[in-house]
């Protein structure tokens, strides 16, 4: 195989790979943020899978707004790190409100 044409496969495979090795993201889990007041309180909750093959934890809103100690709930946030095409992930549900 020629030079050129190696990297550019490696650059293709790159483009189409990005992410797959490490990846930290955040994302609304809402999409009306007109005027959102977030709330004094912020609460977080987590689940972790290792290896495609053991999960754990509880990622639900209802455990991330008990553990910031929220009563009423006015925003929530999904936060994902991915390791190695997903051997390693961390999910976390982060609560605001009062």
């Amino acid at each position: 195989m020629k030079p050129g044409v190696l990297i550019i496969t490696l650059v293709i495979v790159a483009f189409l790979m990005s992410g797959c090795l490490y990846s930290h993201v955040t994302v609304p889990l809402s999409t009306e943020l007109n005027k959102t007041d977030l709330g004094h309180k912020r609460g977080e909750s987590s689940t972790y899978s290792l290896l495609w093959l053991f999960a754990w934890g509880d990622a639900g809103a209802a455990a991330a707004s008990k553990n910031g100690g929220i009563t009423t709930m006015m925003h929530m946030d999904r936060e994902f790190y991915f390791v190695l095409f997903g051997l390693y992930t961390h999910t976390i549900t982060i609560v605001y409100g009062d």
